[in-house]
């Protein structure tokens, strides 16, 4: 084996490699099966082999009971919290989720076979699991504490319906969950215009794109990632020389969405349909390895412009990609539009089943259209 490898033992799922410039990556690889249970690709530490030899060894013990659902400390067959997280994955309670959901609901639950893998699903108190939230939340903070609970929750309630735990006996119930405040960080036009100067001068149409249909027309990142080149058309609108469209089903509420493309942005939908190579099927494809974005090269990305456009202006350094769904509705009600319209774009309204053609439209796109078209770019004085 190569000397420059700092781990010579073979372990499975990890990886190393030597870059450009001569140092080294060490990570642990998420299969195809790992990345279903919510699993990610894990950077490791080339300077600490061993550490590194042990967290790979770690996670791949902790794939491995996700994938078989049980506790080799307890014994196959006593119900365990991996036996039943292994059991609710099967059920209709999870697999009636929503993707997005689903992925949620994996990675939460990944923490939580991790911490309690080998107790049995009997013995869980309501102290204990209110002493464990304490924990989460001096560590973590209350959005991710409370996520993690309500996982818990879900879990207690789940075995009840198995007849793991005697009826009304959730511990994790009633144990006053504090919420996040909610986010208030939006971006100003200075640095959303940075961005997609940023994005342009790295060679990122795509992600551009991206940017423009998140803040100007409030999507999700899910989304935006999965958006196929058949649901964009331009149709008749009236009072318009026409609009581009775009009809999709929303990834987390799976209610369906139709909107126009608000006019700063449809320029660069146009540019990357125009662009679509035979076979391809979503609408933004990485610009080096050509494939479709999965979550982490997307993220990636972004870190990438937001560093590029921090440089120019310096506030853009704080900006999360989902930030700039809140800037839609920050902008849209600056614009005049009522907070009704606003949530029409937003899939926050009641769902209808909209069936385009070229001159009917459901109601709601109507007053999604109005919460768009009131965005509107600051004139200099």
């Amino acid at each position: 084996m190569s000397s420059w490898k700092p781990i010579t033992e073979k372990v499975t799922n990890l990886r190393q490699r030597r870059r450009a410039d001569g140092s080294v990556r060490v990570w642990w690889e998420a299969t195809a099966d790992a990345q279903r249970l919510g699993f990610e690709t894990v950077d490791l530490d080339a300077n600490r082999p061993t550490w590194s030899k042990r967290e790979a060894e770690r996670l791949n013990l902790q794939l491995q009971r996700a994938l078989n659902g049980t506790g080799a400390a307890r014994g196959a067959g006593q119900r365990t919290i991996s036996a039943l997280i292994h059991i609710y994955r099967g059920s209709r309670h999870f697999k009636d989720r929503k993707p997005a959901t689903r992925k949620s609901y994996n990675t939460n639950l990944n923490v939580i076979e991790a911490k309690w893998a080998d107790a049995l699903v009997i013995e869980f108190t309501k102290p204990v699991m209110d002493a464990w939230y304490d924990t989460l939340r001096g560590k973590h903070g209350d959005s991710y504490s409370k996520s993690i609970m309500l996982m818990m929750s879900r879990l207690m309630s789940f075995a009840e319906t198995k007849g793991w735990r005697p009826e009304q006996s959730n511990p994790c119930a009633r144990l006053g969950l504090k919420s996040a405040a909610p986010g208030t960080r939006f971006a100003t036009w200075p640095e959303y215009d940075q961005l997609l100067k940023s994005a342009d001068k790295l060679g990122m149409p795509a992600m551009a794109c991206a940017i423009a249909l998140s803040a100007l027309n409030g999507a999700r990142q899910t989304d935006i990632r999965e958006a196929r080149l058949d649901a964009f058309k331009w149709v008749q609108v009236p009072g318009t020389n026409g609009r581009l469209i775009w009809e999709f089903v929303r990834s987390k509420r799976g209610n369906h969405g139709i909107a126009a493309v608000h006019q700063l942005a449809a320029g660069r939908v146009q540019q990357l349909l125009d662009a679509a190579t035979s076979g391809q099927v979503t609408l933004l494809v990485d610009h080096i390895s050509k494939r479709p974005y999965n979550v982490r090269l997307f993220n990636a990305r972004w870190r990438e412009i937001r560093a590029h456009a921090a440089k120019a202006v310096p506030t853009v350094a704080t900006l999360q990609f989902r930030d700039l769904r809140r800037t839609f509705g920050v902008w849209a009600r600056a614009g005049g539009a009522m907070r009704e319209d606003i949530g029409d774009v937003l899939g926050n309204s009641a769902a209808v089943d909209p069936i385009l053609g070229e001159t009917y439209m459901p109601p709601q796109f109507d007053s999604a259209l109005r919460a768009i078209d009131a965005i509107k770019r600051p004139v200099d004085d």
